[in-house]
């Protein structure tokens, strides 16, 4: 029989029983189709009353995490997000880099249901200012500024995604033939806006705090670049988080030398502490960010704050390419902004992304790299093991990561080591798994057709 641990100091007891469904649902303890204890059977065994497990039980069926079916009993719900397709059914993703809320699932689309029977077909299906409505650009505003961003709705503009919110800064910012300084390492959807565009993503060197102020500055002399790409929080792919002291050290850097940045703050939510770049360089930073990360993928709402003087620009570039965001997201996008859905499911994201991170760091070692709060690892490789081979030996296992090839600016500096994107498996069981998986390929030599090497 299932015997749950509840929190008996926080909080009312029946929250602490539906807290507890969610908490193993998601860990795989508790899997579609098992049945939970009678209400009776379960106040038993915690000590608590009828009445408690029964609202318990009724506020996780509110959740979609399970389902009570008359005289039989309380059954567990498959999840209500599903990965994406595999290449086989024993596939484990460790290559997308997303984290479905599962156990905030049912919520999320009773919310957006009940929105759109609320709105008219004024609102939900007619064309919206480029830049967003006076209203969301207000929410997202004043969202950005509880984050230590200095934004108002005058310059602040909604966007399709924090991927839309780079192409529109970077469109604006370079002409074909230009360059723009990034990570060494930089997140593949920079790479390639930089094709897209025509212009040159020139690299610059990295410690373990991200860019290197020396490396930033001789970059700018040879490039010639006057904008610079960067990812301060969670860096993609290696996870890494600037200090404060290394946050300093650019903005004083990039005042001096006249730098406009792109800060990329789509993991910032993850992390507590670190203040966003442009609080210290407000002048010269187009800062994004966006709901994707932090609450549903495909939630298409990026958030979008420009320098003074730069809003009509940036919002004729959002025209140029997708005219306007859709509607409904971005209804929705400001509604969980207010009423504080979008901060309780980043609240669980936060405490399921460590609980990921120690699985991995148990089975791997210090061959993870980069903060233990970030979505996504950084492993880096022995020397027996290439980035490209351990990738396809990976998969030849069932199991899918990203070689640093994948993110490496010139070829002929590609690290060797692997990105493990920690929130794709649908829960902690299967990432178990694939770090297993991971772990025994690194205790063993490679293999060349058929003969240890």
């Amino acid at each position: 029989m299932w015997r749950p641990r509840i929190d008996r100091k926080s909080g009312p007891l029946y929250q602490s029983v539906a807290a507890a469904i969610a908490r193993d649902v998601q860990t795989g303890k508790l899997k579609g189709g098992d049945r939970l204890p009678t209400h009776r059977d379960l106040a038993d065994t915690l000590g608590v009353t009828v009445t408690t497990v029964t609202r318990g039980y009724a506020e996780a069926e509110r959740r979609g995490l399970v389902r009570g079916e008359v005289g039989r009993g309380t059954y567990v719900c498959p999840p209500a997000f599903t990965p994406l397709a595999p290449a086989t059914e024993a596939t484990i993703d460790l290559a997308t880099n997303a984290l479905l809320p599962h156990v905030h699932a049912a919520e999320l689309i009773e919310s957006l249901a009940l929105l759109a029977s609320r709105s008219t077909p004024e609102y939900l299906f007619n064309y919206q200012p480029h830049g967003g409505r006076p209203e969301h650009r207000s929410v997202a505003a004043n969202w950005l500024r509880q984050h230590q961003v200095p934004a108002t709705p005058a310059d602040t503009i909604m966007t399709s995604g924090a991927q839309h919110a780079m192409a529109v800064a970077v469109a604006t910012l370079t002409a074909p033939g230009d360059a723009v300084l990034c990570e060494s390492v930089t997140y593949t959807g920079m790479r390639s806006l930089a094709n897209h565009l025509h212009v040159r993503a020139h690299p610059v060197a990295m410690d373990g705090e991200g860019l290197l102020p020396d490396a930033l500055e001789d970059a700018v002399h040879e490039s010639g670049a006057r904008v610079l790409y960067t990812v301060p929080s969670g860096q993609n792919p290696t996870a890494r988080v600037m200090s404060k002291k290394r946050r300093q050290d650019i903005v004083r850097l990039a005042a001096r030398l006249n730098l406009l940045v792109v800060e990329d703050d789509a993991y910032g939510f993850l992390f507590d502490g670190p203040v966003p770049l442009c609080a210290a360089l407000p002048e010269q930073t187009f800062y994004l960010t966006s709901l994707s990360k932090s609450v549903v993928p495909g939630l298409r709402i990026g958030l979008l704050r420009t320098p003074p003087g730069w809003i009509d620009r940036v919002i004729g570039a959002v025209f140029a390419t997708t005219v306007m965001v859709t509607p409904l997201d971005a209804a929705a996008a400001c509604a969980w902004m207010v009423d504080g859905t979008a901060a309780r499911v980043m609240a669980w994201k936060r405490q399921e992304v460590r609980a990921r991170q120690q699985l991995a760091r148990q089975a791997l070692g210090q061959a993870v790299t980069g903060s233990a709060e970030s979505q996504h690892a950084w492993l880096q490789l022995p020397a027996a093991w290439q980035s490209d081979d351990f990738a396809r030996e990976a998969r030849q296992r069932g199991v899918i990561v990203s070689p640093a090839r994948d993110f490496a600016v010139e070829r002929h500096d590609v690290p060797n080591a692997v990105r493990l994107a920690l929130g794709a498996p649908p829960d902690r069981d299967m990432l178990k798994q694939g770090v297993a998986a991971l772990a025994a390929i690194l205790n063993e030599p490679p293999q060349a057709f058929g003969v240890t090497v």
